[in-house]
């Protein structure tokens, strides 16, 4: 399968020359069609800023980022149409009830018949009952599930996934990925995720890339990394990478 994503020697530097803060320090990954790819490292390892550049959130300070074969930086509207990314870090409009927050991203997507979308979702997520209600007032979890309906708006090739499921209890962080692994297997949706539930990964994911300090140290399917550290599981691994104990 030919990549729909690809990345090379992405960096990202913060502050001036004096003190400069170096969030990325060149990564490259590509990503296939279809594939649920997965970045994993600690806090402050450069995930949420690798999503930020890829969704224009942020702007690179150097290297390139190619999605569908073109230069995402020269066609970012273009190819924005066919994205969208979900966050547990980030709100909709506080005074707003979750209707009319997916009301404005349908018009904003230009979503046809984007009520009957929105009344899809909120079935799919289980969460009809909340349409009326203002997003301040949501739960953690329920704000969650609301970000995940406005990500799935407008159908989406490529979705990114920012620690999608970070808030919500086990049951239903459960039912979310069996729904978004049912859709993303039913549409040959590409996914980029990341999350601190390292189960979620391996689950999930058909290759991880470990990033630690704003480099990259390895990418492989979830069983080979743990095969080559020599570990019980992917947590395990996870734990090396936080304490910077892996080899390449």
């Amino acid at each position: 399968m030919d990549s729909i994503i690809e990345v090379k020697n992405l960096t990202k530097i913060y502050g001036g020359r004096k003190n400069p803060v170096h969030a990325l320090n060149g990564i490259s990954f590509s990503v296939k069609k279809g594939e649920i790819f997965g970045i994993l490292g600690v806090n402050g390892a450069g995930k949420s800023t690798t999503m930020n550049i890829m969704i224009g959130l942020l702007t690179a300070s150097t290297g390139s980022v190619r999605i569908f074969g073109k230069n995402f930086f020269q066609n970012e509207g273009e190819i924005k149409q066919h994205m969208n990314i979900a966050t547990a870090y980030a709100d909709l409009a506080s005074t707003l009830t979750v209707q009319q927050n997916l009301n404005v991203y349908g018009v904003m997507y230009g979503v046809k018949n984007y009520r009957g979308k929105i009344d899809e979702l909120l079935k799919r997520f289980d969460i009809e009952r909340l349409r009326g209600e203002q997003f301040s007032k949501l739960s953690a979890g329920q704000k969650t599930r609301v970000n995940l309906c406005k990500a799935l708006l407008n159908d989406p090739e490529i979705l990114l996934l920012d620690e999608p499921t970070a808030s919500l209890d086990p049951s239903v962080a459960a039912n979310v990925r069996e729904l978004l692994l049912s859709m993303q297997r039913r549409r040959r949706l590409t996914v980029v995720l990341t999350s601190h539930n390292m189960p979620e990964v391996e689950e999930m994911c058909d290759r991880v890339a470990l990033l630690h300090q704003g480099l990259i140290y390895m990418t492989d399917t979830p069983e080979n990394l743990v095969k080559h550290h020599e570990t019980s599981d992917l947590e395990a691994v996870f734990i090396k990478l936080a304490k910077g104990e892996l080899e390449e």
